[in-house]
């Protein structure tokens, strides 16, 4: 391999960890977003959690107070069936009587039944503060290791770029033309491994004497994708 086309493959070589490099630096904003959303979602749910609760212990002390009514309405009622004079006021007043012990009954039951309620609401409420506490403790850490993955990755970018401009300084400005020329049509990738007459990226076949050539140290492009070929010998491809 001539030195034009070994510095090429070195500049591949270095494109390549590049564009990985800022791939992940640009997943890294995403993925703190993911994890602020996981922490809004959980306290959307521990608020909704304490709402219904507030609602249910309302409707709880509004059903405590019309029990409260209710006994006091019983009480008031059972005094004035002592001093009814008829049968008839009698049989009206115990009728009166009868419907308020009924009322009373059903709110005891409707009382009883909010108490399970609560109690079952309050475990919920409960619950979510331990999770949003243990999400916000573990998204926490997340973020710090997100951060600190950011800048050695930023400054592991920094040093490729330096060593990417230091390597350019010894390509041919026509040679690196056409490099980017195929990079950008690409899908970033300029060189292509010769391996067994083949081209490595697209798999279509070298013509035996294009092969040889590049075995010599020649420069050609994939008559396929037009990449610029580069030779690798059939032991090295395999331990690579």
């Amino acid at each position: 391999m001539n030195a034009e086309i070994s510095n090429l493959v070195k500049l591949q070589a270095k494109d390549d960890q590049i564009r990985s490099l800022e791939s992940r630096l640009a997943a890294i904003p995403k993925e703190v977003e993911e994890l602020e959303r996981e922490i809004a979602t959980e306290k959307k749910n521990l608020k909704a959690a304490g709402d219904t609760l507030a609602e249910s212990q309302k409707q709880q002390r509004t059903a405590e107070g019309e029990l409260s009514a209710a006994e006091e309405k019983a009480s008031k009622y059972q005094t004035q069936l002592m001093s009814v004079k008829s049968n008839d006021e009698y049989k009206a007043m115990q009728k009166q009587i009868d419907v308020t012990k009924n009322e009373i009954g059903d709110l005891e039951t409707k009382i009883l039944q909010g108490l399970d309620t609560l109690e079952e609401l309050e475990s919920k409420r409960s619950q979510g503060e331990r999770e949003l506490t243990e999400g916000e403790k573990k998204v926490s850490g997340m973020e710090k290791e997100l951060d600190e993955e950011k800048a050695k990755l930023e400054a592991e970018l920094a040093e490729r770029q330096k060593a990417r401009v230091e390597l350019l300084s010894v390509i041919p400005e026509n040679l690196f033309g056409e490099y980017q020329r195929i990079a950008k049509t690409r899908g970033g990738v300029a060189m292509a491994a010769a391996v067994e007459e083949r081209c490595q990226v697209c798999m279509v076949r070298v013509r035996p004497q294009v092969f040889h050539e590049l075995k010599l140290g020649d420069k050609h492009n994939c008559g396929s994708c037009t990449r610029i070929l580069y030779y690798v010998e059939e032991e090295k491809a395999a331990t690579t």
